[in-house]
């Protein structure tokens, strides 16, 4: 299944980016002479990307962006960086710049949904999943009608970092909403949890609650699948949002690294 930001990795990595001058990041810096920019010179910054070279990257798109102030592609870049690197407050002034330019962008309007996401500001999170929403079904965004859902955020919980994933659509049979990608050290994904409303679930709540046929409600189950095995952990009735989700999954796995920290301290290797 494609999301959008299929090869940004959460690294969460710490990177001093503080430049010489201490001006903030994609601000324009002070006027100079212009030099021609050509299409090549962001080559080497994709390689790097793809080949996880991701601080080299970043300042060569800075450079790029000091030669050239404003350049949407540059600013792009920076941003989806810094979204890697767990700097969404930084990351927005970049986005921001790039929206700019290119208002009807998909993947900008994805990183702007991220950034939202990750600093809290609820409001402009959901008015960006409005957006990519109808961008997905417009028929004028090829790239946004091909994908099946969209990153909302990356977050931490508990000493795992998890990827939430919204559907544009159920998915499978199951029926999956959302997806939440749980990952360890070094960004190793090591299972995930889902919330899907599959038919037999449906029908189970309609005979136990008649009241609610023909409603928009759902019965939810919470699937969980690691190390190849899957189980379901619980039900959710009525109409969660995507907060509700992403509330239940915290709690889970909080609850699974205060487990593991204790286990491993009666064994005599405390975490």
């Amino acid at each position: 299944m494609k999301t959008f930001f299929p090869a940004l990795l959460a690294l969460f990595a710490s990177l001093a980016l503080a430049q010489s001058t201490g001006r903030p990041i994609c601000s324009p810096p002070p006027p100079q002479t212009a030099q021609l920019l050509h299409a090549t010179d962001f080559d080497s910054v994709r390689a790097d990307i793809l080949n996880g070279n991701r601080s080299q990257a970043l300042a060569e798109a800075e450079a790029i962006l000091n030669a050239h102030p404003g350049n949407a592609e540059a600013s792009f870049m920076i941003g989806t960086l810094l979204l890697d690197y767990g700097k969404p407050g930084e990351a927005l002034v970049c986005l921001r710049n790039s929206q700019a330019a290119w208002p009807g962008s998909t993947d900008v309007h994805a990183g702007l949904l991220e950034a939202y996401s990750e600093t809290g500001d609820r409001k402009n999170r959901d008015i960006e999943r409005a957006i990519l929403r109808g961008f997905h079904s417009d028929g004028h965004h090829p790239t946004a009608a091909r994908t099946t859902g969209i990153v909302i955020e990356r977050f931490h919980a508990g000493d795992k970092t998890v990827e939430g994933v919204e559907y544009f659509d159920p998915q499978g049979p199951d029926h999956i909403w959302y997806r939440f990608t749980v990952s360890g050290d070094e960004g190793m994904i090591l299972g995930s949890y889902s919330f899907a409303a599959d038919d037999a679930d449906q029908a189970a709540y309609y005979r136990q609650h008649p009241d609610v046929v023909g409603s928009t409600l759902h019965r939810f189950a919470l699937q969980s699948t690691f190390a190849g095995t899957a189980s379901t952990l619980g039900t959710i009735d009525g109409a969660p949002t995507y907060d509700d989700f992403r509330t239940r999954i915290v709690g889970i796995v909080q609850a699974e690294t205060v487990t593991a920290s204790a286990t491993d301290t009666a064994k005599g290797t405390p975490r």
